[in-house]
């Protein structure tokens, strides 16, 4: 019998590689097929469910937003009609409060309306337009007018207004009196393009839009107006949603496509209005509701196409590389696991593959016993090696305890597993009482530096490459002592171990700061060596026979002027560099040499020179010295800020013969400016913020409080709501004040004129009453801008506290010295001797404010001192001293 010598003579069928293709193949188009259609007939279902409720809830929330949009809408309208009595003001005041309603709700109303019980219109304001008497009509036949009348508050269809062509609504009130009688009826005329505005903010879809229905089904609103004026009133009873709203049954749960408003094929829902008779359609196009499940189609589609690519892919390589080594090593192993590799070859007359590969199979035993006289070969080699390990192990012990440097080995929970002899005599504990029973952290001695190195260590065990591998802590010995140690920390790879080498630096650090108190003598040397040397250059042919101790003492100072760490640079008027010092060098990352061949040819040295001599306007041997400050860029690109003294060394002429600056880095202190003014914007921001909002939950406050006093007789409690009124003004009050000193500081002082500046602060008052005498003009003075709330609080004073008494006030000056003094005099009763010494704190038995402390604190800002000099019974007399330099006369 003939057997095959090779696969290709294997009948096709009957190879193994052709049946496991086709298996593969047939079961993974079977398989994507049914989780396929699966997935998507559940996703279909879901994603329909998801629609629903998502329109659902969208609509639900555009309803909420137009049901609490009129609903603030009336009762700013109740509120303003209860709060201010509205029943019981005259036409002029009625007017007044109407006028104050439009200007503060300016992005709300924009038209309002006064009627009479018989309808007449008697006041009518617009921000648009100014209505004459005789345009005012009668609306008694209006069903708003009426309905308002029975006592409802009522919301007119949305229109177009004609003056303005907004998109409007009318809110109607009732007005009573105290007895409960309506005596007015107020209507007030809103835009509604804010409401439309909230609306966009939803989430709509990319097609997806609302508009408005009536219970009847007819169109009230748009976001268009142009859709306004082609639908209003049309029936849109064709669109499910609105057959819904009409019938005012429970929505459907199914979904069911149909053409919305703008003729496209939609999926609608609804929500009833809140307090009106509307309803809100919401509609979403098809095509983007059911984006998704397209999407999945086309990709189960393209999953089948490459599934039946790969899978015939993936049987032919298993066949080719998985298939056919699985059955030599099914034979192979069956074989050596007995241990037998001279055994006979069964199985060589099969048909297919195996039979091929059992013929191959005595070459191979001969390979395996060759390699099994190797493997015996290499086994003697690892022996031999573990031995060397061995002798390596204890050689790296023996380097461990007999280190220079005190060595610790520790494990993942902070235990000591090993120590060197070094380390007993820093620690002052034994071997046998440090390993098993002591962990690292009991040896820092700063809970901070402790905190630190453990987190460090988490860091370390979690794999984090950028922890820092020597840094120093404070060491604390069995005895108390506190060390200075530097440690330099390895981790042993894949063991979690951490290996630790300590070396001891409290010498180090006592030198250190031995070191810096000597560079700061060193420093000062240098600056009397700046000062001096014009001294010594006058003085150089007298010193002629001490030339080798000048020399000597050159090289001394050069030395100190080299260790500094401030930027030293001498140079010509002609930019040529004759001496820059090591800090220097390092600063701009440049060779000593380069700089003082190629000088001002260095883009960066170039730069430096022009940013120093830019800020020079003139120097003079009267005046060797500026001052500057500039911005550089170092060669690697960074931004770096310095400033220093630039001084002018002169000959006997007078003319300059050598520039000799001396500058240090400003930039970190540069970057915490520009932190702590962005910090302060921000928290300007947060207190104007907090403040309006304080502000109008207290105006809030002041309205229920006069609504709740209406309620009520009992005169004891009409007194409880006189004094919560009276709290309630203090803490507005007291907001004012604080307001105005949260602005303290936060603006420059500026120089401004006292006279214009008075007059502006007293024109808030009312001093008709007073004989005023201003002795003041064309003097300026260097202040605060709240210096204007300086002069209302001195005046404020006057009013309150000398009402009665006070006839004449007088502002003049005086000098005191090089200090002009700015007197505000009075002839009233004055202030007690024994009460002065309190009149400035944050509160006193005059005012029980705080407006002399922020009188006082203001003018400190710049210098300025107040103090009170008057006589008791002739009269309060207020100095403000500005000290020489914050003042001038124009």
């Amino acid at each position: 019998m003939t057997y095959p010598t090779s696969p290709h003579t294997i009948p096709y069928l009957q190879r193994i590689t052709t049946r496991t293709i086709l298996s593969i193949v047939l079961l993974v188009i079977l398989m994507v097929m049914i989780v396929g259609c699966g997935v998507i007939w559940i996703a279909y279902s879901e994603q329909g469910n998801t629609i629903h409720l998502t329109q659902k809830k969208t609509a639900e929330e555009v309803s909420l937003i137009i049901s609490y949009y009129f609903s603030n809408l009336a009762d700013n309208l109740m509120l303003l009609s209860t709060s201010s009595h509205f029943s019981t003001l005259s036409i002029k005041e009625q007017k007044e409060v109407l006028i104050d309603l439009l200007n503060d709700k300016r992005k709300l109303y924009h038209e309002c309306t006064v009627l009479t019980p018989d309808g007449k219109e008697v006041l009518k304001l617009s921000r648009f337009y100014t209505y004459m008497p005789d345009e005012l009509g009668n609306r008694s036949t209006e069903s708003l007018f009426n309905r308002a009348l029975k006592g409802e508050t009522v919301i007119s269809p949305i229109y177009v207004f004609p003056q303005t062509g907004l998109i409007s609504v009318d809110i109607a009130i009732p007005v009573s009196d105290h007895q409960g009688a309506i005596t007015h009826v107020l209507i007030g005329t809103a835009s509604v393009l804010p409401l439309w505005s909230e609306i966009e903010k939803i989430d709509l879809g990319n097609s997806g839009y609302v508009y408005i229905v009536d219970k009847e089904g007819k169109f009230v609103a748009y976001q268009k107006i142009s859709d306004i004026l082609d639908r209003y009133g049309s029936l849109m009873t064709a669109y499910p949603p609105v057959q819904d709203v009409i019938s005012e049954k429970s929505e459907r749960t199914n979904i069911s496509p149909y053409i919305g408003l703008k003729g496209e094929e939609v999926i609608g829902s609804y929500a009833d209005i809140e307090g009106t008779d509307w309803a809100v359609i919401i509609e979403l196009s098809t095509t983007e509701a059911f984006e998704n499940i397209l999407r999945m189609i086309h990709v189960t589609i393209a999953a089948l196409i490459i599934g039946a690519l790969f899978s015939g892919l993936l049987g032919y390589v298993l066949s080719r590389y998985l298939t056919d080594p699985v059955l030599n090593l099914t034979f192979t192993v069956s074989k050596i696991g007995q241990g037998n590799l001279v055994t006979d070859i069964h199985e060589i007359t099969r048909t297919d593959e195996i039979g091929i590969l059992a013929r191959g199979i005595e070459q191979m035993q001969k390979n395996l016993r060759e390699s099994y006289l190797d493997l015996e070969l290499r086994i003697s080699e690892l022996t031999l090696a573990r031995e060397k390990l061995r002798i390596s192990e204890e050689q790296y012990r023996t380097i461990f305890e007999h280190s220079e440097n005190p060595l610790i080995l520790v494990e993942k929970d902070f235990s000591i597993s090993l120590i060197n002899k070094k380390f007993e005599e820093l620690w002052g504990y034994s071997q046998d009482e440090v390993i098993g029973q002591k962990k690292w952290v009991e040896f820092v001695a700063d809970p901070e530096e402790r905190n630190r190195m453990i987190e460090y260590n988490k860091r370390r065990q979690a794999g984090e490459k950028d922890i820092p591998s020597l840094y120093n802590f404070r060491f604390k010995t069995r005895y108390g002592e506190i060390r200075d140690i530097m440690i330099s920390v390895t981790q042993m790879p894949g063991t979690g171990q951490t290996l630790a080498t300590l070396v001891d630096v409290t010498e180090q650090k006592r030198f250190e700061q031995e070191l810096i108190q000597k560079n700061s003598d060193l420093h000062e040397a240098y600056e009397k060596l700046a000062a001096n040397e014009e001294e010594l250059r006058e003085s150089y042919n007298t010193l002629a026979t001490f030339e080798q101790e000048l020399r000597m003492s050159e090289q001394k100072y050069r030395n100190i002027v080299e260790d500094q760490t401030e930027l030293i640079l001498r140079f010509t008027p002609q930019r040529k560099i004759i001496f820059v010092n090591d800090a220097f060098c390092s600063f701009f990352q440049l060779n000593r040499e380069d700089i003082l061949q190629q000088g001002g040819e260095i883009q960066e040295i170039e730069e430096y020179l022009s940013g120093i001599l830019n800020q020079i306007t003139a120097l003079s041997s009267d005046n060797p010295v500026a001052f500057f400050e500039c911005r550089i860029f170092q060669p690697d690109g960074e931004e770096r800020w310095i400033n220093g003294t630039i001084r002018g060394l002169f000959d006997d002429s007078g003319s300059i013969t050598e520039y000799q600056s001396v500058a240090r880095d400003i930039s970190d202190r540069k970057k915490a400016e520009e932190a702590l003014e962005k910090a302060r914007n921000k928290l300007t921001l947060l207190n104007a913020i907090t403040f309006e909002d304080i502000r109008n939950y207290i105006f809030t406050l002041s309205g229920y409080l006069e609504v709740q006093k209406d309620m009520v007789s009992d005169p004891a409690v009409l007194t409880l709501f006189e004094k919560e009124k009276s709290i309630v003004k203090k803490v507005s009050q007291s907001l004012e004040f604080a307001k105005d000193y949260q602005d303290m500081g936060i603006k420059p002082a500026y120089w401004q004129n006292v006279l214009q500046v008075y007059l502006y602060a007293i024109s808030h008052l009312d001093l008709t009453h007073i004989e005023r005498v201003e002795e003041i003009k064309g003097v300026f003075m260097y202040a605060d801008p709240l210096l204007e709330k300086v002069f209302f609080n001195l005046a404020m004073n006057l009013v309150i506290h000398g009402k009665n008494t006070v006839t004449r006030l007088h502002l003049y000056t005086e000098m005191q010295g090089n200090d002009l003094k700015i007197i505000f005099e009075d002839n009233g009763q004055g202030i007690p001797d024994e009460q002065k010494e309190t009149l400035f704190q944050r509160r006193n038995d005059l005012k029980k404010g705080m407006g002399l402390y922020f009188v006082r604190e203001v003018l400190a800002i710049t210098g300025i001192r107040i103090q009170e000099t008057g006589v008791f019974g002739q009269g309060a007399r207020f100095e403000l001293i500005v000290p020489y330099g914050k003042y001038r006369f124009e």
